[in-house]
């Protein structure tokens, strides 16, 4: 009697989590019964002896099992799981694969081998047949009525990096109905929501984990963040207010505030939290980095030298990644140009060169200031140097041809990008690169060709037609221009440069200047502060001799672009007009110290000439 209770028990359990082993099948089953019995008791005897530590002699209880009742499949996935707790991948994927053998849908079976498939998956990386197999293991062993958190949160994590955001989205839904403060599955539903760009709603998941666990610092930061891609930038700033007076030590709230507050540009208060980052981490960089732009938006170039040289020192001395440094070294050069330190600024472009080798970026800002110093040799050495590794490289190549076309050696800068053109047809870039050169060639019609062509293979590249409109203007076609940027505008009724090149060659012409403002003005509501743009909509109302109007753009513009020659022009005609002409002599000798592009030098001459005399 005692022996059929125990296997009654047996199935019993089995039904719990405990295998239930294989049926009774009639009169002739008593060996069956015993072998089954048996079998029942090396399983037990296998879990006690895993749980004892003793995992050799688990694993031949477990095997033993599986030989007395060969059937089985749970006892197979049992010792699946033995060897995924215990790290053996190989084993458990050989012992799930027997469970399966013997039964196709058995859900122990695809979870362990699910997560043991996930697990190799992130550490090659993700991507592989291994994050393919565990999809469909871990679906399979899915139970939307009584959902495993750890199985429901690797899928949805899967899933995400496959690009399957929508199902992530459901299999965590499933999670959070049974387990709402699941903090870990809430915040994956935000990343989610992120991934697709929905904004409002990754903001509700990430304030739903900060209310689950408010003093989780990092899913304030994330909620700020997203709230920030959400438009929604003074709420970000009273989360991440929150987060520091909560937890006034931590580096990254105080980090992430001064950014909020950059972006607002409230320089003060982006400059304290920076500060404030400072005085927490004294020998990180984040700080530093993160002052000295709020040093460069506020024009403080030589406060940007303090803190950034003292910061690229510990840099040095504590063997700080090279990358880093050189990022910082490149801010460093920015200010030492500004300030006039052409030397300086070459010399730390040098040594950020010397780090990052292979950053195009840094090359292109070293050759960028050779160019602006004459130096076009020196600049043409910098791109040799890295076309060696690179020798088909297009950024390369457009680098080349500026420096010859800055040496005025125009017509080598079209064979380069003639060759750049035919290595990388597939690029629009490399279409619009020589349709450029060639109008500064004046070659006008070849710019039109490779751009007519270049729409035939990028019919919805809008680059292509904007450039178009671009090199009809400069060639003085001007119906046709505005055909180009119409053609842009039907397309986008939002592309500010193209908003703004149609209004500023309206205004230039002095031809329907209500509309110029109209179509400058969409341009500043998409991009409030950009410089060119407050030219154009200063030099529009100039147009219409509407002084008092136009003062403010332009003045907003000069201080943003002091070596911009056109401009400072602009700056000093509207001074002249206004008759104050120590201003407007003040701001024609930086259109004569700038860069000189796109105004005619004799005509500022000129007119600098009889502002001194009226300045008198």
């Amino acid at each position: 009697m005692r022996f059929l209770v125990c296997l009654l028990c047996a199935g019993t359990i089995g039904a719990a989590g405990i295998p239930a082993f294989g049926q009774d099948t009639g009169a002739d089953a008593g060996p069956d019964l015993e072998a089954r019995a048996a079998a029942y008791h090396a399983f037990i005897l296998g879990r006690s002896l895993e749980g004892a530590g003793d995992v050799d002699g688990a694993v031949d209880a477990y095997r033993r099992a599986s030989e007395l009742d060969p059937d089985a499949p749970d006892i197979w996935a049992e010792l699946a799981g033995l060897y995924a707790r215990r790290n053996q991948a190989e084993e458990a994927l050989a012992a799930g694969a027997e469970a399966l053998r013997r039964d196709a849908d058995n859900t122990e079976a695809h979870r362990i081998l699910g997560l043991v498939y996930a697990a190799r998956a992130g550490a090659r990386g993700g991507g592989s047949e291994d994050a393919e197999l565990a999809l469909d293991h871990l679906q399979r062993a899915r139970n939307a009525e009584a959902p495993d958190a750890g199985l429901y949160l690797t899928l949805g994590r899967l899933l995400l990096s496959t690009g399957e955001a929508d199902e992530a989205i459901v299999v965590l839904n499933e999670v959070l109905d049974v387990e709402p403060q699941f903090a870990e599955a809430i915040v994956m539903l935000a990343q989610a929501y992120e991934s697709k760009g929905e904004w409002e709603e990754a903001a509700a998941a990430y304030e739903r984990a900060v209310l689950y666990s408010p003093r989780r610092a990092r899913y304030r930061r994330q909620l700020a963040g997203v709230l920030l891609n959400a438009g929604e930038v003074d709420r970000a700033r009273e989360v991440l207010n929150d987060l520091v007076e909560v937890n006034p030590d931590d580096a990254a709230g105080w980090l992430s505030l001064s950014e909020v507050e950059f972006e607002l540009a409230n320089y003060s208060a982006a400059e304290a939290a920076a500060n404030r980052v400072i005085a927490l981490e004294p020998d990180a960089l984040r700080g530093p980095f993160m002052l000295s732009r709020v040093f460069a938006a506020e024009r403080r170039y030589q406060d940007m030298v303090d803190i950034l040289e003292p910061a690229i020192r510990r840099a040095r001395d504590a063997n700080v990644r090279p990358a880093q440094i050189a990022n910082l070294l490149q801010r460093l050069a920015a200010a030492h140009d500004r300030l006039g330190a052409k030397d300086a600024a070459i010399a730390s472009l040098i040594e950020a060169v010397a780090l990052a080798p292979g950053d195009l970026g840094v090359q292109a800002q070293l050759v960028q200031l050779y160019i602006d110093g004459g130096r076009y040799d020196d600049a043409v050495g910098v791109i040799r140097r890295a076309q060696a590794a690179r020798p088909d490289n297009l950024a390369l190549m457009r680098l080349e041809a500026q420096a010859l076309a800055a040496r005025g050696d125009g017509d080598d800068a079209v064979e380069v990008l003639e060759q750049a053109l035919q290595r990388h047809r597939d690029d629009p870039i490399a279409y619009v690169s020589l349709a450029n050169q060639y109008s500064e060639n004046e070659r006008v019609d070849d710019a039109v060709r490779v751009l007519t062509e270049a729409e035939a293979q990028f019919p919805s590249n809008n680059v292509i037609v904007f450039q178009l409109g671009a090199v009809f203007e400069r060639g003085a076609r001007y119906g046709e221009a505005e055909q180009a940027f119409r053609r842009v505008l039907e397309r986008d009724p939002d592309d500010a440069p193209t908003l703004n090149y149609l209004g500023y060659m309206l205004a230039e012409r002095g031809e329907r200047l209500d509309e110029s403002v109209e179509l400058i003005q969409r341009a500043l509501r998409i991009d409030p502060n950009n410089g060119s743009y407050l030219d154009s909509l200063g030099w529009a109302y100039f147009k219409q001799d509407r002084f008092e109007l136009a003062e403010p753009p332009l003045r907003q513009a000069g201080d943003q672009l002091q070596t911009n020659s056109v401009v400072q022009d602009h700056l000093g005609d509207l001074m002249f007009q206004l008759e104050r002409y120590a201003e407007a002599v003040d701001a024609w000798e930086r259109a004569l110290a700038g860069d000189r592009d796109g105004v005619d030098l004799t005509a500022i001459e000129d007119k600098l000439r009889d502002a001194r005399r009226l300045a008198r």
